[in-house]
């Protein structure tokens, strides 16, 4: 009997083996603006990501728990370097500490295709910590959360934001962003 459930779950375990393809993550962020919280995604360019040595296992657990990713505020991307100005200027600019951002995955818990991560944030010189969910789909993992502008200190950078784009945005930039995480599995 013992045999049998040991075997059992080292194929359990083998089945939902998986490797992240580090070289092709992605940080992701959605902002939004006007009364119809109309999306406005954008990226960080030349993100360093650092994640954890798979295990015997590969379990993604052990390649995601203090998984780390930092950004530079002002590599903003938007796809549009007029909105990358605005943003900059206008946003990133009026942070009190210009530190990287820098989030760190902890207490990753993995399940079939999904899980769940308590990421770290630490941003304008704050930390909060930020609960994600992922999924894997097509063997794409993409694991998002929200986090508040205001939490981070970031009010005065929002009302200078939505000072500059008034019209644009129909007087309203919202507090909330939404960020994720996109990274193949193999």
């Amino acid at each position: 009997m013992r045999k049998i459930i040991a075997g059992m779950v080292i194929f359990g375990a083998i089945a939902s083996a998986a490797t992240i393809d580090t070289s092709k993550a992605v940080v992701k962020w959605t902002a939004y603006k006007t009364p119809a919280k109309v999306a406005v995604t954008g990226t960080f360019d030349d993100v360093v990501f650092k994640f954890g040595t798979p295990n015997k296992i590969r379990s993604l657990e052990s390649q995601l728990n203090n998984a780390t990713a930092t950004m530079d505020i002002l590599k903003v991307n938007l796809n549009d370097e007029g909105k990358n100005e605005t943003v900059k200027a206008n946003f990133f600019e009026h942070f009190a500490k210009k530190d990287p951002i820098k989030v760190t995955f902890k207490d990753v818990i993995e399940g079939k295709d999904k899980g769940t991560i308590l990421a770290s944030v630490k941003m304008n010189g704050k930390t909060n910590k930020v609960p994600m969910s992922y999924t894997i789909t097509k063997g794409l993992l993409v694991a998002q959360g929200v986090i508040d502008m205001g939490e981070f200190g970031l009010e005065k950078a929002r009302a200078s934001l939505q000072d500059a784009v008034l019209d644009l945005h129909e007087g309203i930039t919202w507090s909330q962003v939404g960020i994720a995480l996109e990274v193949p599995v193999k």
